[in-house]
């Protein structure tokens, strides 16, 4: 047995003291509904749907209060004459509340997606601190840029640098020149000292940029032999094969190199007979530093020798002769480097230090190719390049035309 006014099961000894209720508050409850609904044109003793649909009602919102609704009102606070809605089914109030009374046992991820109530009502009434969800909004706009912070922490120095100086030559790009002061009001003798400071200013940042540019000068033999001095004619002493390949002869110098000073000299060759000979620090064909790979025992893997030596004022000097640290073959291209720095001389073959020594005697000239008599060897192409890094790149576009440019690629 249940109890009519909440649907409750009744002990058996309530039963018997209180009927049909489980309580005198209930008993009083369920006759004020019966009169009201009377008094309203219900039939008498039609049960009431209201007080059990409440008692579901509260359940639910208790249940889902983690939603972030408002203050659920108290299940005592609202009257049962406020559900005046009359049921189709008179009599199912009691399986309404059964099943609200089950429900209320099963946990909180029973309910589906489905099962939630709709929030866009709510959310139309919502202010802005209600409706933002978001954990840490203000943080999480900071972390965003973090990313960017690393970046330029990391990045190399002259990249920062690029990036600095980028906005003031859009600046200068975009107004057409740098705003100048009306300096012409000053009188004639201080506008003459004004001016003559600000030249030397001027010629000294040039010089600047222009030294700190990069330099890079190449050539793959293809345009002819115009850039490479020599005291023969190159017509004849040098030569072209199918291929594209250069046989040098006597020594050429290639000559927009001939001022530099400290720089990378690299190039791709191959020995046909005997030896193949480089120069660099060449001042003249009188005054330079060779080098050579010589060919000491040919054969399919031959026995190779590397010898460097000084031409001072047209006089070789002593030989220094080493092995080739490296496995060769007879028809191998040699990719040398040769890096050029004050007194100090490295040479790379295959990308490995093969050999290193210092000298002091010449302190600039440029790069050249030869080849003494018995000898043969190609040459498919040559680059010479000094500072050729960001900063450089960048000094060297920002160098004044009206200076000479020391920046070639010959082909």
């Amino acid at each position: 047995m249940r109890c009519r006014h909440c649907n409750v099961a009744l002990a058996q000894s309530r039963g018997l003291i209180d009927g049909e209720f489980c309580c005198a508050e209930h008993r009083e409850a369920f006759e004020q509904a019966r009169e009201l609904e009377g008094s309203e044109g219900r039939p008498a003793g039609e049960p009431a749907l209201a007080a059990p649909l409440l008692v579901g009602i509260e359940k639910l919102r208790r249940k889902f209060a983690w939603l972030g609704r408002g203050a659920v009102a108290a299940a005592g606070g609202v009257e049962a004459h406020e559900f005046a809605t009359e049921p189709e089914n008179p009599d199912g109030h009691a399986e309404l509340s059964s099943m609200l009374d089950e429900s209320e046992a099963l946990p909180e991820s029973a309910f589906g997606s489905e099962s939630l109530p709709d929030e866009n009502e709510d959310a139309e009434h919502a202010s802005p601190e209600e409706t933002d969800v978001r954990p840490h909004a203000p943080r999480e706009m900071a972390a965003s840029w973090c990313w960017l912070q690393a970046a330029w922490r990391g990045a190399p120095r002259d990249l920062k640098l690029l990036g600095l100086l980028l906005p003031v030559l859009l600046v200068v790009a975009v107004s057409g020149s740098i705003p100048t002061a009306p300096i012409r009001q000053l009188a004639p003798e201080s506008f003459g000292q004004v001016q003559g400071q600000v030249q030397k200013v001027v010629a000294n940042l040039d010089q600047s940029i222009s030294n700190r540019a990069a330099v890079a000068f190449s050539d793959d033999f293809r345009m002819g032999l115009d850039a490479w001095e020599s005291r023969s004619n190159l017509t004849r002493t040098w030569s072209y094969d199918a291929a594209g390949f250069v046989r040098p002869g006597p020594l050429a110098v290639f000559r927009p190199t001939v001022d530099l000073t400290d720089y990378r000299f690299e190039f791709l060759g191959e020995i046909d007979q005997k030896a193949l000979g480089w120069a660099f620090r060449a001042k003249d064909l009188n005054n330079y530093y060779a080098m050579k790979f010589v060919v000491v025992k040919p054969g399919p893997l031959p026995l190779i020798h590397m010898v460097h030596y000084a031409v001072i004022n047209g006089k070789e000097g002593r030989h220094v002769d080493t092995p080739l640290p490296l496995t060769a073959r007879a028809d191998m291209l040699y990719r040398i480097q040769v890096n050029v720095r004050g007194s100090d001389f490295t040479v790379m073959a295959q990308g490995q230090i093969v050999d290193f020594w210092s000298d002091s005697r010449l302190t600039s000239g440029g790069v050249g190719f030869f080849c003494n008599r018995g000898e043969r060897a190609r040459l498919r192409w040559v680059e010479v390049s000094h500072q050729y890094d960001t900063l450089g790149r960048l000094c060297a576009y920002l160098a004044p035309y009206g200076m000479e440019s020391r920046n070639g690629d010959i082909n």
